[in-house]
């Protein structure tokens, strides 16, 4: 083994002990305020113990830990390589005839990896985990939102208008609740008295369905059998049920980003474009994690490029400054456009990909600039 790829081994491993101790002290720090979140938050519905809080904590933290790795990998790049530099370890490895490409390179395989762990492994088990916290945090609280009420006995949701009302029950759902399964619906009528309605709603007719999908403004039932007290019972292929319930609210509801994981989401967006529905954010979002192996290597390299300058000149605290200030621009720029593609202002791909590929190339160019003027 060369001079050359012993040093890239001692670099990597300088890198990997930085990220560990970054790590670390992230981790804990996110713990201790995401107990006391809970505790907070949580705590003034319902009594839970601090094994509960710590719990609750513990099934967001790889979704916590996704969404703050740039800039763990970002301190861990300034942490490694200001070590290097101020113990002159790096000056050696140039005067050894290294170049700074050739000790970047461990840096930027680590970066690498850690986006294709992120992507392919973090995030599906963060969105698994996450999707488990609403439920229990829905639980404890005792509360449901929009008129769904999920439970072990299935699905339950109710709507209607001043003149009747819509109770409909689902053993399960597809495509993340846009497709309600095994359906049943009981229809009531307002009652009136003397031309005025009352408070009292009588029932109307029990459809049930096999599958029940949400389009804009209706329910559309698929193998209808429809049952009404003194007449004879009526079976459809195809019917029709108004709704006022907001598919977009509804499929927040079931389907949040966040409870999503990587591998399923071009099945999801698929599906919910088959449904009519806006599936936008999700592709934006599916997009963006594609690109995080390439956000995670720029920010591994600005980290780094701010610690090349030789301690002895100077101004080392103030390159690192301008480092995390160009890192934190960076993740405002591309939250922002992130926010414009899954509005629809913007090409998905091209609000995913632009920021962190002009970081990229930002950096590598500096980075040429110095080493070969």
């Amino acid at each position: 083994m060369g001079l050359g790829q012993r040093l890239q081994r001692y670099v990597f491993r300088a890198c990997l002990s930085s990220l560990g101790i970054t790590f670390a002290v992230i981790f804990a720090a996110i713990l201790l305020v995401d107990i006391v979140e809970q505790l907070r938050t949580v705590g003034d519905t319902v009594d839970i113990s601090f094994v509960t809080a710590g719990q609750l904590t513990l099934m967001k933290m790889p979704m916590l830990i996704e969404q703050t790795m740039p800039f763990l990998i970002l301190s861990a790049a300034i942490l490694a390589f200001s070590r290097l530099s101020r113990l002159s370890e790096l000056p050696a490895m140039r005067a050894a005839g290294l170049s700074a490409w050739r000790f970047l390179a461990p840096l930027a395989l680590l970066a690498v990896i850690l986006g294709l762990f992120s992507m392919f492994v973090l995030n599906p088990l963060g969105a698994k985990l996450n999707a488990q916290f609403e439920q229990t945090r829905a639980r404890l609280v005792g509360g449901t939102a929009d008129g769904i009420a999920p439970s072990k006995n299935g699905i339950w949701l109710r709507q209607g208008s001043d003149t009747n009302q819509f109770v409909i029950h689902a053993t399960s759902t597809a495509q993340s609740g846009i497709v309600l399964q095994d359906v049943k619906i009981f229809e009531y009528d307002r009652v009136y008295a003397r031309g005025e309605g009352t408070d009292e709603f009588a029932f109307r007719r029990r459809i049930e369905a096999d599958t029940a999908t949400l389009k804009n403004g209706f329910w559309e039932l698929r193998n209808v059998v429809e049952n009404t007290p003194g007449e004879e019972t009526s079976r459809q292929d195809a019917l029709s049920i108004p709704t006022d319930l907001d598919p977009a609210k509804l499929l927040d509801r079931f389907a949040s980003i966040n409870t999503i994981g990587f591998w399923e989401l071009p099945t999801f967006i698929r599906d919910t474009r088959r449904a009519g529905l806006d599936a936008l954010r999700y592709e934006m979002h599916f997009h963006s994690l594609l690109s995080t192996p390439i956000l995670y290597l720029a920010m591994a390299l600005i980290g780094a490029l701010v610690c090349l300058r030789l301690a002895r000149l100077g101004g080392t605290t103030q390159l690192i400054a301008w480092g995390a200030l160009s890192a934190v621009l960076l993740y405002f720029v591309t939250e922002l456009s992130h926010s414009l593609g899954a509005a629809g202002a913007a090409p998905t791909l091209v609000a995913a990909f632009a920021p962190p590929v002009f970081a990229l190339f930002a950096a590598l160019t500096t980075i040429a600039y110095q080493e070969d003027g």
